[in-house]
């Protein structure tokens, strides 16, 4: 099972983030267990930890919602989840992810972050392998967005 300290502080991340940054209302719905391998988002940002947690961490949503997060970000409409749209997302992921691995420390867990993957699609399959995802939902005014976290902790040698 994930241990608490290994969730907590994505949760605290996106809602600073989602609050102060984009300014959206934001309702978190009820965490639950999934294995399934495939992701309902259109949009998805994937960022691997490595160190005493590992795994994935996944940002999905729609395109539309990730359309009207990246116009927030960008400051300007998008109408085409383009280039542009893409960085401003996978950007999101990477801030909020950086910001978690800092309270993941205060948890005692040192870890390190990949760079962030864009992987667009309906019916994406994205596998956590081994590692079971706890799904954080968030209802945002400007849309639905998922954050899975598959993280298991490593004990230290």
């Amino acid at each position: 099972m994930m241990k608490a300290g290994l969730v907590i502080p994505f949760v605290e991340s996106a809602y600073r983030f989602l609050q102060e940054e984009l300014r959206v209302e934001v309702t978190r719905g009820q965490l639950r267990l999934e294995s399934s391998k495939a992701t309902s988002g259109e949009v998805n940002v994937a960022i691997g930890v490595a160190g005493e947690a590992e795994g994935t961490v996944l940002y999905s949503m729609s395109e539309k919602t990730a359309k009207q997060i990246a116009s927030i970000l960008i400051g300007e409409p998008v109408p085409v989840f383009g280039q542009l749209a893409e960085s401003a997302i996978a950007e999101m992921g990477n801030i909020i992810t950086a910001q978690a691995a800092a309270g993941l420390e205060d948890y005692g867990f040192q870890c390190n972050l990949t760079p962030p993957t864009v992987i667009a699609g309906k019916g994406v399959v994205i596998s956590t392998v081994d590692i079971q995802r706890l799904v954080i939902p968030l209802e945002l005014s400007v849309g639905f967005m998922g954050i899975s976290v598959a993280l298991r902790y490593l004990s230290k040698k």
